[in-house]
């Protein structure tokens, strides 16, 4: 049972200590002093670009995105060695993801007060929105892996990754079936609700984090904090439904 309670502290410190190990190998283009600059540099163009433009077209998380694949395809990285160069933000995801608990812990008595329509409505959506992506995929003749990794493309990166391993997956496919849609989610989302009626910060916030996970929280962040605690809510209990009940459901 002790050990079974300092497991994940055991696993972070693995993590640690892998990363200081690729930062003691000679410099090469998936070197973490080479992947974690490009990262930056790639976020802080598109963001800058962000505020002159004012798109959401041109979120960072777009823009950045565009701009450290570019910068890939120069250097010739792989998904792989891009992986193991970005150990560092991969280590700091999971502390980054729980530290979206703050705005939601600043407006829980507002979120108490609609728990019950907001439990019907996380059942509904972190059901469907994976469901319909398999279907349609099934109808165009989807691979077992192309429906493994859509099984898991609305909840954050850091859980698609495990469930897709634990189901054997392609864990590079899911990371960008999940990026794509947590981009299309955050930058189509608000402007989507808005020409439906909807201008319920609540509402909104929720849509997106059931829909977009960790970018559509970010995106709700900008538009109110209110916003953003229900969308780090509904990504947390989004991805936790769906962490128990996908292992059963789909077997490797």
């Amino acid at each position: 049972m002790a050990s079974n309670a300092f497991a994940p502290l055991q696993e972070w410190l693995a993590q640690v200590q892998q990363v200081a190990a690729d930062i003691a190998q000679p410099l090469s283009t998936t070197h973490p002093l080479v992947i974690l600059p490009l990262n930056i540099l790639g976020f802080w163009l598109a963001l800058k670009i962000y505020r002159r433009v004012g798109s959401p077209i041109l979120h960072p998380v777009v823009g950045g995105s565009l701009l450290v694949f570019a910068g890939l395809l120069l250097l010739g990285v792989d998904f792989a060695g891009y992986q193991r160069g970005s150990g560092l933000l991969y280590l700091l995801l999971g502390p980054a993801v729980v530290a979206l608990a703050i705005p939601l812990k600043q407006n829980l008595t507002m979120v108490r007060r609609v728990g019950w329509p907001l439990m019907l409505g996380l059942a509904v959506g972190a059901i469907l929105a994976p469901l319909v992506a398999v279907l349609i995929a099934l109808l165009l003749n989807g691979s077992a892996t192309v429906l493994i990794a859509l099984t898991t493309k609305s909840v954050t990166t850091p859980v698609a990754l495990a469930l897709t391993e634990q189901m054997h997956g392609i864990q590079s496919l899911a990371a960008g079936v999940v990026a794509f849609t947590g981009i299309v989610g955050a930058v189509c989302g608000p402007g989507l609700l808005q020409l439906l009626g909807v201008f319920d910060d609540r509402i909104t916030g929720f849509t997106l984090g059931v829909n977009a996970h960790a970018i559509g929280t970010v995106r709700a962040l900008e538009i109110s904090a209110l916003c953003g605690a229900f969308s780090a809510l509904a990504m947390g209990l989004c991805g936790a439904l769906t962490a128990l009940l996908l292992p059963l459901l789909v077997t490797p």
